[in-house]
């Protein structure tokens, strides 16, 4: 699943490393032993400093240390280094980061066998899984990525239903298809909500919309199955919203305001039809916020199996040997009822397997229809 940030208050951190505030930058005097040092330093000011979750020092050094030896291990070397008494504290510490950096440099100096980049990358990959979360991921020179939270990926894309008037036939940049089934649902999937130079799917999709109205579509679903996320959402989800709150964002230090649907945006009456969205654990980011405003405000019914659950904002940070450190600065909370929904995924209004959510969202939007809905 690519991981993408939503560009709502977004935060980018600077290479030079962060620091509480009253310290200084840690002194860079030569190391007996190359352990990265000043990399690692870097990445602890900026997790520590940023982390959405509030990481502690202690823990994020602790773990760091933790994987050094698993790497020490993994040689048959020796780790036979004391950790250090950590304080508990809930930002970057020059003094705290320097007893890192003395033991790192004992486990460094017994184990040869290691080379700094090797330890840097143990240290930091083992670093951020002390807060786990979808968007902290640490990518190495080498191009290995480092996930702090496993990614767990099941089920399958969206897949048109059989018969039906077609609209577009899933052959574009983000596999767009769209078509009216025999009862008279307006069907729609694509793997990603892409924005770029030559193609935007908010656009395409409103023209798959027009042209499945025109034909007489009854109700909408939006299979979002397998959908890896991309741009922001919300204009899709302002279509079919009034002014309502699609969410409110989470910080560090606490609220970081409300995303509002934008009136001006809401699609006209003829559009709002019985709307279902499906989802499941084989994709996340955008497709989750879109269905976030729309299950809040109860104007979707979402069907499927629970969603990844990866609705955030990161910052990176850009290292000189060309690493990379995302770190999750935002979460995005239900606007309605407060509910945390990244890392646990949006639960479903009513299950269903991927072989029968198609059918049984239909069926759930023909009552709809039926009702008057």
């Amino acid at each position: 699943m690519r991981l993408r940030s939503f560009g709502l208050a977004l935060i980018v951190l600077a290479t030079a490393c962060t620091t509480a505030p009253g310290t200084t930058a840690s002194p860079t005097a030569a190391p007996s032993v190359d352990i990265k040092r000043g990399k690692l330093d870097i990445a602890y000011s900026a997790f520590v400093d940023l982390d959405v979750h509030r990481v502690s020092s202690k823990k994020a050094l602790t773990a760091a240390l933790d994987g050094i030896r698993a790497e020490v291990k993994a040689t048959n070397g020796k780790d036979d280094v004391p950790t250090p008494d950590f304080d508990d504290v809930q930002e970057p510490v020059i003094a705290e980061f320097k007893k890192f950096e003395k033991a790192a440099q004992a486990l460094a100096v017994k184990n040869p066998q290691l080379t700094a980049d090797r330890i840097a990358d143990a240290a930091i990959a083992s670093m951020i899984t002390a807060s786990p979360d979808c968007h902290t991921v640490y990518r190495g020179k080498d191009g290995k990525l480092y996930r702090s939270r496993p990614e767990s990926v099941s089920g399958t894309r969206g897949q048109p239903p059989a018969g039906g008037t077609s609209i577009a036939p899933g052959t574009d940049e983000v596999g767009l298809a769209a078509k009216v089934t025999t009862e008279g649902i307006g069907y729609v999937t694509f793997r990603e909500f892409l924005k770029s130079g030559t193609y935007d799917v908010t656009a395409q999709v409103k023209k798959s919309l027009d042209a499945m109205l025109a034909v007489g579509a009854k109700a909408w679903l939006f299979d979002l199955r397998g959908n890896n996320g991309g741009d922001p959402p919300q204009t899709m989800t302002s279509w079919f919203l009034n002014g309502e709150p699609i969410m409110k964002i989470e910080l560090k230090n606490g609220a970081g305001g409300t995303v509002t649907a934008k009136t001006d945006l809401r699609l006209p009456q003829s559009y709002q039809l019985p709307l279902a969205v499906l989802l499941n654990g084989a994709g996340g980011s955008s497709p989750e916020v879109f269905t976030l405003g729309l299950k809040e405000n109860k104007r979707a019914t979402v069907v499927g199996q629970k969603s990844t659950g990866c609705l955030g904002a990161t910052s990176e940070t850009n290292m000189s040997d060309g690493s990379l450190l995302l770190v999750v600065v935002q979460e995005f909370v239900g606007a309605q009822t407060g509910t945390r929904y990244n890392n646990t995924g949006i639960p479903p209004d009513v299950t269903a397997d991927d072989a029968a959510a198609v059918s049984v969202a239909s069926k759930l939007l023909l009552d709809q229809i039926a009702k008057g809905k």
